[in-house]
């Protein structure tokens, strides 16, 4: 913060059940030749329970308690979902003439019912502590319609020019109702109004559109335009006050892409993206979101639509003479406009979120990878180079003040493998990630963290039907927390033996071996350093059958690495 920083320790422990059921169907019909209609519905069910129990505190840079909290709490969660998708497509006797109808909704109705017993004690400015023991239950409906009609005209045989117009639909309802422990009745029947609201948001829009492509033999070019008229309606009802947000928009859209064929093995690719992105209503209604007894947030009803230009260019060159190739890229995002969320903190850390535009921050991503092959008799190399890079400059908000963060990211990769006819596959690789990020206006001058991952992966497919396999390797965290362990050693093996002619394979895997797979990882914003450990899944066995209905492989070799790639 401009005054100093805030140290949060936090801890929590969750238990999640899911339960899911799913069914997809698909259905084409041919009316004649060149007309055919595609239907796919799809219905997906699913239930989550989980159990959550968390506790955190924070203090100043001085050591000086600011506030601390615990919690437990559990949920139900039931969620409802059909989708589909109704296309109409027809071809007509001219060479690419099209007239295509495209219909798609998707429903999702989610009920949530939870239960919340919590702790926060504030240490400064005579806050009071809040203390809550309350049941909610949030039912959450989310309609979605969708029409995409576009009819193609061919020009000359290489230039055609498209035309049509989406129309969209779109109505969500939140409804959330709070109780408070009522110690006279021993039931959760005293509504609590300031954590109770009812929201809703509506979408209508139009969207005319564009488009050409010219297709010649060695190169393609195609240009979509469209503009979104929108009306874009958000309600809420809280603390007995209505507040009502009708808004209209022009938004436009433009897509350009440039591809050229150099060769069979050489080829370029360039694209430009400009896009707008509405605010979610939850951004956008003055509505206080008290869930977080740490953290309120409240809406900006002044927010305008993201705005975004993107630029994409790749070259790929692969001869396969020499078996050796190369490939290029580079990427540019820049915002024009974009939304950033801003916290002001009191005297006992408990924050006060919402949201804000800022504008000029871009993300620029250049890379590219090198390999060749080289074959002597049985004996067969692979190798090759990777290299990413990435350069961000991002804006954030904390008490009022604006800080500017610049980011840097580096991660080269080379790797290597081996293999001697149909027995042996010996690949080993290393990568590092370097992550720095410089502040302006801000306490700290910069922060970064360097990863070095080393990998040995060995295949052994000797002796005949049986499968060896092997996965190692080390991780090293160079600058997160000395609360955390800052490496760990990952062994994965496996053991396969094929029947029926290796149709059959019994498999039997140790994952982690050496019982030390961790997560530890830092992450890095405009205004914030987090280093985070989660639990995860150790050493277990797995026992596993596959058999093999269809034989496609076209040969021996190629039907022993597919196998094994299993692992």
């Amino acid at each position: 913060m401009p005054t100093g920083n805030i140290l949060t320790e936090s801890d929590a422990k969750t238990r999640t059940e899911n339960t899911g059921n799913k069914a997809n169907f698909e259905f084409e019909y041919k009316l004649d030749p060149s007309t055919r209609i595609v239907f796919t519905p799809k219905f997906n069910q699913t239930r989550v329970d989980s159990d959550s129990d968390s506790s955190s505190s924070s203090q100043d840079e001085n050591g000086q308690a600011l506030n601390e909290s615990t919690a437990v709490s559990r949920r139900e969660n039931t969620t409802t979902n059909f989708a589909n998708t109704l296309n109409f497509n027809k071809a007509f006797e001219k060479k690419n003439r099209n007239l295509s109808f495209v219909f798609d909704n998707n429903n999702t109705d989610a009920i949530t019912d939870a239960l919340n017993v919590s702790e926060t004690i504030f240490y400064q400015d005579n806050k009071p502590n809040d203390t809550r023991n309350q049941t909610t239950r949030n039912d959450n409906v989310n309609d979605a319609y969708s029409l995409d009609i576009e009819y193609t005209e061919p020009i000359t045989d290489s230039l055609r020019i498209r035309f049509g117009s989406d129309f969209d639909w779109q109505n969500e309802i939140k409804d959330q109702k709070t109780f408070d422990y009522d110690a006279d009745t021993q039931s959760y029947s005293q509504i609590n109004q300031s954590l109770t609201t009812y929201t809703t948001s509506k979408q209508n829009s139009v969207s005319p559109k564009v488009g050409i492509t010219l297709q010649k033999n060695k190169y393609t070019i195609n240009l979509d335009t469209k503009t979104s008229i929108i009306d874009y309606d958000n309600h809420a009802f809280y603390l007995g006050n209505a507040t009502d947000l009708n808004q209209k928009y022009a938004l436009p859209y433009a897509t350009a892409q440039f591809r050229y064929k150099f060769s069979r093995s050489k080829n370029m690719t360039f694209k430009y993206d400009y896009s707008n992105t509405l605010p979610a209503s939850s951004f956008l209604l003055p509505v206080a979101n008290l869930s977080n007894p740490l953290n309120t947030i409240i809406g900006n009803p002044n927010l305008t639509p993201i705005e975004k230009s993107s630029a994409n260019f790749s070259f790929r060159n692969f001869d396969f003479r020499t078996r050796s190739g190369y490939s290029v890229y580079a990427r540019g995002d820049y915002y024009s406009n974009d939304i950033s969320s801003t916290s002001f903190y009191d005297d006992s850390g408990k924050r006060t979120t919402t949201y804000v535009n800022i504008s000029d921050t871009y993300t620029l991503t250049v890379g590219g990878n090198w390999n060749q092959s080289i074959k002597k008799d049985a004996n067969t190399f692979r190798y090759g180079l990777q290299l990413n890079g990435t350069y961000s400059f991002d804006k954030g908000f904390t008490n009022g003040v604006m800080y500017n963060a610049k980011g840097t990211a580096v991660t080269p990769k080379v790797y290597l493998s081996y293999e001697y006819g149909d027995l042996l596959v010996i690949a080993p690789s290393y990568s590092l990630s370097y992550n720095e990020t410089k502040y302006e206006n801000y306490t700290r001058d910069a922060t970064s963290n360097v990863v070095h991952r080393i990998n040995l992966q060995t295949t052994s497919y000797w002796p005949s039907k049986f499968i060896f396999g092997n996965d190692f390797g080390y991780t090293y965290n160079s600058n997160i927390s000395s609360d955390f362990k800052k490496d760990f050693y990952l062994w994965n093996t496996s053991l396969s033996y094929g029947f029926l002619d290796k149709k059959l394979y019994a498999k039997i895997k140790v994952y982690d071996v050496l019982n030390q797979n961790q997560s530890a990882t830092r992450t890095i914003s405009a205004t914030s350093i987090r280093d985070e450990e989660n639990t995860v899944l150790k050493r277990y066995v797995m026992f596993s059958l596959a058999y093999k209905i269809g034989n496609f492989a076209g040969n021996e070799k190629g039907k022993r690495r597919g196998r094994e790639r299993e692992e």
